[in-house]
C-alpha cells in the first residue's frame, strides 16, 4: 500500500458521491410518499429483492463464471468483453426474475399500476444507498492509507484479491470531485431504469398478453449492463458513457411509460389510494 496514496480532493469527492448517492433515493422516496400516500410494502419488497436476487443469490453463479480459481472463470475474467457479458445476463436474469417473483407472490395482492413505480424505487433506490456505502468504505480505506494503516487492509488477503484490491484502490486514490459528480448524476438514470424495468415485469405479471415483457427485461438489462464495457475498455471517457446512459434510461422510461398507460382500466387496488402507511 505504499505506493498508494489518496488525495484530498479524492477522498473529498468520495465522501460527497456517497453521501448524495444514500441521500437521492430517500428524497425521491418521500416525494412519492407525500404525492401518493402509497403503502411502503412495495418499496420494501423492492430493496429486500434487490439485496437478494442482485446480491446474495447472484454471488454463487458469478464466483463460479467470472471470480473462481478454474479454467472458464479464467477465461472470462481475462476478457473485459466476455467479463461484462457475463455480468450483465446474470443482472438480468436474476434482477428481473426476482421482480417478476415479486410481483407474483409477494406482492400478488398489490394491483395498482402505481406499485410498480413504488416497488422501483425500492428496488433502484436500495442499489444506489448500497452503491454508495460501499464508496464510503473507500473513503474510509483512503484515510487508513495515508495514515500509515493500509497494511491492515490487506490482512489475511490471498493473491487474487490483493491485485483487485490494489486496482481498486489505485483508481480511486486520483478521482476528481468532477468524476465523483459524474458518478452521482449516474444514479439518476439508473433509477430510471430500475423503475422502468419493474414497470414492464409488473405488465407481463399482471397482463397476460403483456407477458413477453419479462423475458425482454431480461435481455434489456443485460445489454444495460453490458454497455458499461465500453467505458470499462476505454472506449468511452466517463463522460460520453454516462450521457450514453443517460439517452439509454430516456428512451427505456418513455417505452414503459406507454405501457403503463396501456395497462388494463385502473382497478381499486386493495390498498386505498388515499391510504397511509
Amino acid at each position: 500500500m505504499e505506493n498508494i496514496h489518496f488525495t484530498d480532493e479524492a477522498i473529498a469527492g468520495l465522501v460527497i458521491q456517497s453521501i448524495s448517492m444514500m441521500i437521492l433515493p430517500i428524497v425521491l422516496l418521500v416525494i412519492w410518499k407525500i404525492k401518493t400516500h402509497e403503502k411502503m410494502l412495495p418499496v420494501i419488497v423492492g430493496a429486500v429483492t434487490w439485496l437478494l436476487f442482485a446480491i446474495i443469490l447472484k454471488l454463487a453463479p458469478a464466483y463460479v463464471l467470472i471470480y473462481g480459481d478454474n479454467p472458464v472463470a479464467k477465461t472470462i475474467s481475462g476478457n473485459i468483453w466476455y467479463t461484462m457479458m457475463i455480468a450483465g445476463v446474470l443482472a438480468g436474469v436474476f434482477e428481473e426474475t426476482g421482480r417478476f417473483l415479486a410481483f407474483k407472490f409477494v406482492l400478488k395482492k398489490y394491483e395498482h399500476r402505481r406499485s410498480s413505480l413504488s416497488y422501483g424505487i425500492g428496488h433502484g433506490g436500495f442499489e444506489s444507498v448500497y452503491i454508495g456505502f460501499q464508496i464510503f468504505t473507500f473513503a474510509a480505506m483512503g484515510i487508513m492509507i495515508n495514515s500509515g494503516m493500509g497494511d491492515q487492509l490487506t490482512n489475511g488477503a490471498d493473491e487474487a484479491m490483493m491485485s483487485t484490491m490494489l486496482s481498486q484502490l489505485t483508481q480511486q486514490s486520483q478521482l476528481t470531485i468532477g468524476e465523483c459528480l459524474l458518478g452521482v448524476f449516474e444514479r439518476i438514470p439508473a433509477i430510471v431504469t430500475q423503475i422502468s424495468f419493474s414497470v414492464l415485469v409488473f405488465a407481463a405479471v399482471r397482463e397476460r398478453k403483456y407477458v413477453w415483457l419479462y423475458p425482454l427485461a431480461i435481455l434489456l438489462h443485460a445489454l444495460v449492463d453490458f454497455s458499461s464495457v465500453f467505458y470499462s475498455a476505454g472506449l468511452l471517457p466517463l463522460w460520453a458513457f454516462e450521457l450514453m446512459l443517460a439517452l439509454i434510461a430516456v428512451v427505456l422510461a418513455f417505452f414503459a411509460a406507454r405501457i403503463y398507460g396501456r395497462l388494463a382500466v385502473e382497478q381499486a387496488s386493495p390498498v386505498s389510494e388515499n391510504s397511509i402507511g
